[in-house]
């Protein structure tokens, strides 16, 4: 694939993604244009929720998908971004994703912060219906687990990352960018998927396989 067609299936996914809140907040807006008397609590409350869920994956993806940030990331800022983003995933379908760290230094660079905010955003894709995501950064680098049920990566990302074949699609194209970012850090992407769920690390160039097991439940 080349990066003009990835960077095509990269907007797409973001765009995707944003569809549902602005939706909302338009059609919240529309609703206070017609009413007569003041805006009723509900309405208000509605059009303000959905604009801050746009703004919410709107900060993630530019940080998940734009250019690495070039000063070291605190791990607070990296908790923030991710539980403010995961919030806006709360639907009838899924009751939402809990998010936790299991080890982590006070700060990580630029290029280790983006490949765990990819990690994360593969995790969420893999609990369709809510779940808990934990997360380790150590030497090796970012390692994710994502425990729901069910727990499994999307399809398009399993097509990509399982069976190495192009994106065909938004996820699979964030995972084909995933194993880009890893492949720039000096390793691999390994994923495992078991009973107890679906996990992600990276793997240094010439390292054994990680597992599991160091990255508890949170």
């Amino acid at each position: 694939m080349d990066s003009l067609q990835l960077a095509e299936l990269l907007c797409a996914r973001i765009c995707h993604d944003l569809s549902g809140p602005v939706g909302a907040a338009a059609a919240g807006a529309e609703l206070l244009e017609d009413m007569d008397a003041a805006p009723d609590a509900e309405t208000l409350e509605l059009v303000a929720g959905a604009a801050a869920g746009a703004a919410a994956r709107l900060k993630f993806f530019r940080a998940a998908l734009g250019p690495a940030a070039s000063s070291a990331q605190s791990v607070g800022m990296l908790r923030d971004l991710i539980d403010n983003y995961l919030g806006t995933q709360v639907s009838a379908a899924s009751p939402g994703i809990s998010f936790a760290w299991s080890d982590a230094p006070a700060s990580v660079n630029g290029a280790t912060a983006r490949l765990l905010l990819n990690l994360v955003l593969l995790a969420k894709d893999a609990l369709p219906r809510g779940g808990t995501i934990t997360a380790s950064i150590g030497a090796a680098g970012p390692q994710v687990v994502a425990r729901g049920e069910p727990s499994s990566l999307s399809d398009e990302a399993r097509q990509v990352l399982v069976d190495n074949c192009p994106p065909s699609g938004p996820r699979g194209a964030q995972a084909e960018f995933a194993r880009v970012l890893a492949a720039q850090s000096g390793g691999s992407l390994h994923i495992s998927l078991t009973s107890e769920g679906t996990f992600l690390a990276v793997v240094p160039a010439g390292s054994s396989t990680p597992s599991e097991g160091g990255l508890g439940s949170g």
